[in-house]
């Protein structure tokens, strides 16, 4: 599942960010309700601001002790971090237990706690006792919860019903082909999306989920196409910038590629798959100092896909660059890395060597 970053760009979010830090920075009155100042710790946390985040949060339960929203927040960070018992915890002290959040935060903590029918239960239950109209849109966030764990059988299941049962709720649609995709089924997301493109013309993640399937198959030009779509519903549509960069970055087009990730990175600067990606452009366009500041930025990353491959990278940037002592550098850390790529960079440096042993070979070099 990707991260939806919409609505961190939606106009009233950002005003309230922007009162929030006003007030932080100059003492401006801001009136903040408890639920946008979870949403702006969320923010903050997407960012890597964690102790942003928690300063927000701290804030919030000063003013709003026994609201929800912040002890959500609270317990779903323990819960991330592995402290199952201390998420429970926080989670049963909350005073409102049937408010709905509080329901998929007791069925995330189930489903992490392996007790995966329990889980199921809890939110039909709570569906099926819902009035019509707010029933769609928590079946719909259910969906969305048991998708985020793989349950995408059952995901396929509960969107049909939620299309049955509420033939008018059109989110369902976008939602289906997200399944499809997720399945690796994209002709079946491409015409599902089809069929009913007439009433979803203006609907981002109907575009978003066309060109995620017509990436998936190689279609670059009707992906960029809806992309094209996604940009002229919101011209600052981060997921688009994003989906487009891929694009261009297929098609050949690094140049513009680097301009979609800058103006994404202008909103999220810490999303490491936009700095990855908007390092391996400038590596393609050979500007190898630009890359390494962007490379640089992931050397410690958790991901150890994302770490090796980097390692490996600002190897071979010292090495166009001629910096032996940092080439050596990252050469020796990238050859400890059980992800790498190495040989693909280097091979034609050291040929008809392991890459294991590259560290050594380079030493060697004037």
């Amino acid at each position: 599942m990707r991260e939806d970053f919409s609505y961190f760009q939606d106009h009233e979010f950002i005003s309230a960010l922007e009162a929030y830090e006003r007030m932080l920075d100059h003492g401006a009155e801001a009136d903040l309700d408890p639920e946008t100042l979870t949403d702006i710790a969320e923010y903050y946390v997407i960012n890597h601001r964690e102790k942003e985040a928690y300063r927000c949060i701290d804030y919030a339960q000063s003013f709003y002790p026994d609201s929800v929203d912040p002890q959500i927040f609270l317990a779903r960070q323990q819960m991330f971090t592995d402290h199952q018992e201390e998420a429970w915890k926080i989670c049963n002290q909350i005073l409102d237990q049937n408010d709905r959040e509080v329901i998929f935060l007791r069925a995330e903590l189930l489903l992490r706690d392996d007790k995966v029918d329990e889980a199921f239960k809890l939110l039909l239950g709570q569906y099926t006792t819902m009035d019509c109209e707010d029933a769609a849109d928590f079946l719909y966030d259910s969906i969305s919860l048991i998708m985020d764990y793989d349950f995408n059988d059952v995901a396929y299941d509960w969107c049909l019903r939620l299309r049955e049962e509420h033939p008018d709720y059109l989110s369902a649609i976008p939602l289906l082909a997200e399944i499809f995709n997720y399945n690796k089924q994209y002709k079946d997301a491409i015409k599902i999306l089809n069929d009913n493109l007439a009433d979803l013309a203006y609907d981002s993640q109907t575009w978003r989920q066309m060109a995620e399937a017509q990436l998936s198959l190689g279609n670059l030009t009707e992906a960029y196409e809806a992309t094209e779509y996604m940009l002229a519903i919101n011209k600052d549509d981060a997921d688009a910038l994003l989906l487009r960069g891929s694009v261009l970055f297929d098609l050949d087009e690094p140049e513009e590629a680097h301009q979609c990730y800058l103006q994404f990175l202008h909103f999220y600067p810490q999303e490491a798959r936009a700095v990855y990606m908007d390092a391996q452009c400038l590596f393609v366009m050979e500007r190898f100092d630009e890359a390494v500041t962007q490379f640089e930025r992931l050397t410690n990353i958790d991901d150890e896909v994302f770490r090796g491959y980097t390692r490996s990278y600002l190897a071979y940037c010292h090495y166009k660059l001629k910096n032996r002592d940092r080439m050596l550098h990252y050469l020796r850390l990238a050859s400890k890395e059980r992800h790498e790529c190495l040989k693909e960079l280097f091979e034609g440096v050291f040929p008809d060597i392991n890459p294991k042993d590259y560290y050594q070979e380079a030493l060697k070099l004037e």
